[in-house]
């Protein structure tokens, strides 16, 4: 079956589109500025798209596969509806989820985590201090940080299973809620922006 020459360029203008957001993508993740950053996260959804219309289109025309995977459930990339309104302060809501699959490991990393952040320390106090999983956790997002928790995942015994990051308008009020109630002023009518990642089991074994 010869692909026709129409066809043929719609798949070539996929696979360019493609290209140029994966370029996209590389660029954002190298000049990412922190948490949240804004860039990658548009970035990365412009990529998704990308390679889902490229999928689609070579099934279509061709009835032939990529080894991509692209979950059922929440990814979602949500713009303020009014985006020339300037808000007055945001708040920054982010949830990362994960399994630990590897209590030892944790520990372990929880003490190395402790021993960075305090060196003139025996070895003895960092075994005493980091005891359980919480306080492993507290110690590696202490010396860190989430971003620094998120890079060092796998090699500490947790298993990234997604997040969500909001970003949305502050009322009056609502920063005084900052240690006591962090998230009750979470509203979904004040979104500004909003990207939802869930890993699914199909992504693990792709990964391993």
């Amino acid at each position: 079956m010869t692909t026709a020459p129409d066809d043929r360029a719609r798949l070539q203008t996929a696979l360019d589109d493609l290209t140029d957001a994966l370029e996209n993508h590389l660029e954002a993740c190298v000049a990412r500025s922190g948490e949240g950053d804004m860039a990658v996260q548009a970035a990365y959804t412009a990529l998704r798209h990308a390679a889902e219309r490229y999928d689609d289109l070579l099934f279509e025309l061709r009835e032939e596969v990529t080894p991509w995977e692209f979950p059922e459930g929440p990814h979602v990339d949500i713009e303020y509806e009014d985006p020339d309104a300037e808000p007055a302060s945001v708040g920054v809501f982010v949830r990362r989820d994960y399994d630990i699959v590897d209590g030892d490991e944790l520990l372990r990393a929880g003490r190395e985590a402790y021993g960075e952040l305090y060196p003139a320390h025996p070895r003895q106090a960092a075994d005493a201090d980091v005891n359980h999983a919480g306080r492993a956790l507290y110690q590696l997002l202490h010396a860190f940080g989430v971003d620094g928790l998120d890079q060092r995942a796998e090699p500490s015994g947790l298993l990234p299973r997604g997040g969500t990051v909001w970003v949305q308008e502050l009322t009056d009020g609502d920063g005084d809620t900052l240690v006591d109630e962090p998230f009750a002023v979470v509203d979904d009518e004040m979104l500004i922006y909003r990207l939802d990642e869930v890993i699914g089991p199909d992504e693990d074994d792709a990964q391993g």
